[in-house]
This record gives C-alpha cells, structure tokens and sequence, in this order.
C-alpha cells in the first residue's frame, strides 16, 4: 500500500536508503544527506511530498518529490526489488504529476540511470559531483 511517510517511519526509512548511499556519496558531506536527521527535516518540509509503500507494517520502499516536480529520493529495498514495487511507486508519482507539469526531473545514482531511463527519462547533462554527491541531471517531458 502506497501512503503518504509519517515521522514514525523516518527510522525504516533511512535503513532502506542506508545501502544505497555509496552509490551517490563521495564523502561524509553526501552521506550527512541522507542521515535521520536529514530525512526527519524532508518530512517537515512543505515544499516536499514523500510516499513510502508499505507491505505488512514494514516500508519495502519510498519515493518522494520537491515541488513543483523535481524527484528527490526512489529506493526499493534490496531484498524486495523485482517485484514491481518501484514501478508501482513510480506509477503512483507520475499520475500525481504529469497531470499538472510538462516535465519531471531527477539527479540519478550512475546505478539507476538504466532505470529511470525505462521510465522515459533523458539524460540531460554529464556526471556532475556536488555537495559531496554524484549525480545524472535527468528529465521526463510530457508534451
């Protein structure tokens, strides 16, 4: 079930997040980003949207946005990928914001770029390291 993230998940949260961090952070700059502090202060935020998709009490997975359109944060734990939980998430997303934005935007992992490539996404500039993280500027238009 996909349902908007509360503060009592910040703690499943940042350990579904946690294995991935090697694949954006270059340094403890990267990493503070997505430390509980961090994710508790996202939540808080009102120009911020999270989801998380929630299977027998535990969260197997998480997506979340910054207004206008511009996607944040989308893992699915390890164990449960696979299985059409991220493209359930994505579905999820894009319905909400397709219908109000020409185009959505993401700073992908080198890891995810496959992924959010089959979602339709196009790469829109070179790697670029900043703020002690690695990224891909992607986009998906909708015209």
């Amino acid at each position: 079930m996909i349902r908007p993230a509360k503060a009592t998940d910040i703690k499943q949260i940042v350990e579904l997040i946690q294995p991935y961090i090697k694949d954006f952070a270059l340094n403890a700059e990267g990493e503070a980003k997505f430390s509980q502090d961090m994710i508790k202060k996202l939540l808080e935020m009102q120009s911020i949207e999270y989801f998380v998709f929630e299977k027998d009490l535990s969260i197997i997975g998480v997506i979340a946005y910054k207004q206008p359109s511009h996607l944040i944060h989308f893992f699915v734990k390890q164990n449960s990928q696979q299985r059409g939980i991220g493209r359930q998430l994505w579905m999820f997303l894009e319905d909400k914001l397709s219908q109000q934005h020409s185009q959505i935007t993401v700073n992908s992992s080198c890891y995810a770029q496959p992924v959010y490539e089959n979602f339709g996404f196009t790469v829109t500039s070179t790697v670029i390291e900043n703020g002690g993280l690695r990224y891909i500027p992607m986009c998906k238009s909708y015209a």
